[in-house]
């Protein structure tokens, strides 16, 4: 169902910056659904795949060129990524609220990133400029059954960059030549949690599958308790 003009999704939303373990914890949450019964979709980035939304997620990748030797944070090399990517979310949220996943009793979406860590991008490299601003946040970014910001420790996530080497885009790039920086990043967007409908993990002592049970079980207990609460 819509809540006005904001989406309210059937699902999971992780988000959270490089190496917190979204990615892997999505494809995880997404089987152990399937498992249960539940038919589950999983997408990252964007929920409806349309030419624009692949257009402006294609534009945002585009938009961070070489990085090297930039300091952090740089708001110039950053912004045009920003400013891409919120108009892909802007479009995408507006979409969203006709999206299959608003049915009480329809496919359960496993979302890995949508809104919540792009406004914390805004917020944090190009502060002002209002690019996904506090009342579209309040009225128009969707809403999910269970929403998680994955955390870990400067530590763990420096373990984790080296053993990943690879990276899809400019921005991927900039945050791993940074990646003692994204501590500070972390927390700042952690202070941004004023919803108490997050559920914040802390990545570094539970695996990918522990996390994932946690995530599963919270939608299945909140999903029993809507389907009480509308019969």
């Amino acid at each position: 169902m819509a809540d006005g003009t904001r989406a309210a999704i059937r699902g999971v939303l992780l988000e959270g910056l490089n190496f917190a373990g979204k990615t892997t914890t999505a494809r995880l949450v997404a089987a152990a659904l399937r498992a249960r019964g539940v038919s589950a979709d999983a997408r990252g980035s964007y929920i409806c795949e349309t030419p624009v939304t692949a257009a402006l997620q294609g534009m945002a990748h585009a938009a961070v060129g070489a990085s090297s030797g930039r300091p952090f944070p740089d708001p110039d090399l950053v912004r045009p990524f920003n400013v891409a990517k919120s108009a892909l979310l802007i479009v995408d949220s507006a979409l969203a609220v006709q999206a299959p996943y608003t049915r009480h009793h329809g496919v359960a979406l496993v979302q890995d990133r949508h809104w919540f860590t792009q406004y914390c991008n805004n917020e944090y490299f190009n502060p002002g400029e209002c690019y996904l601003g506090d009342q579209w946040r309040v009225a128009c970014a969707p809403r999910f059954t269970v929403q998680a910001y994955l955390t870990c420790s400067s530590q763990v996530r420096v373990r984790r960059c080296a053993d990943r080497p690879d990276d899809r885009h400019g921005l991927n790039k900039y945050f791993r030549s940074h990646i003692d920086r994204l501590n500070d990043f972390d927390e700042f967007c952690i202070e941004k949690l004023d919803d108490q409908s997050w559920i914040v993990v802390n990545t570094d002592k539970k695996s990918s599958g522990d996390v994932a049970e946690i995530l599963t079980g919270e939608f299945l207990r909140r999903s029993a308790i809507s389907m009480s609460v509308t019969h």
